[in-house]
């Protein structure tokens, strides 16, 4: 796979992804420029999607959109490891996401990667929440903790050279 590209090698999760009964659908696009991007997207997000998109070292734009199948909701996020001021700041990392700076930067992208991925999940629960309330309650599981309940999504993650790819997941019944 090409490093700046990430659209082939995330093939084999989203392909499971709908083989499991996570995702209905997705589909790819591309572009040389983030205002043609969303004019290829066709507009905002249709309920029950989930939309993401991250510019690569190749100067292109890369939007997913995956589909949620009935009674279930998604999340996505795409993320390129990148030098970044935030992964060397324990602070940001402790008040965000309540790790230790021990953790490589690659984990910690891997760990906010999976916590957007389930925030978009709780869409449209999520409303004054923070990625910050989420705890890792078990390998594969983030849950919300809140006044007035708890949330649990279910995550899954995937490396493609130095992009990361999120899903999250949750049955709405």
């Amino acid at each position: 796979m090409d490093n700046r590209s990430p659209k082939d090698g995330f093939r084999g999760l989203l392909d499971r992804a709908e083989e499991d009964g996570w995702i209905a659908s997705y589909r790819w696009v591309v572009a040389e420029t983030f205002g043609l991007l969303k004019i290829r997207l066709g507009g905002p997000c249709k309920e029950g999607f989930s939309r993401t998109q991250k510019r690569g070292t190749d100067g292109n734009w890369y939007a997913l959109e995956v589909e949620a199948h009935y009674g279930t909701s998604v999340g996505v996020d795409l993320e390129l490891l990148m030098p970044r001021p935030i992964l060397d700041n324990p602070e940001w990392i402790m008040r965000r996401m309540g790790m230790t700076r021990v953790a490589s930067p690659r984990a910690i992208i891997e760990e906010w990667s999976s916590r957007e991925a389930a925030y978009r999940a709780l869409t449209a629960s999520n409303i004054n929440l923070k990625v910050s309330q989420f705890r890792r309650t078990a390998p594969g599981t983030l849950t919300m903790y809140t006044p007035t309940g708890d949330q649990a999504v279910q995550v899954r993650n995937a490396w493609a050279e130095k992009w990361v790819l999120s899903l999250g997941w949750r049955s709405l019944t």
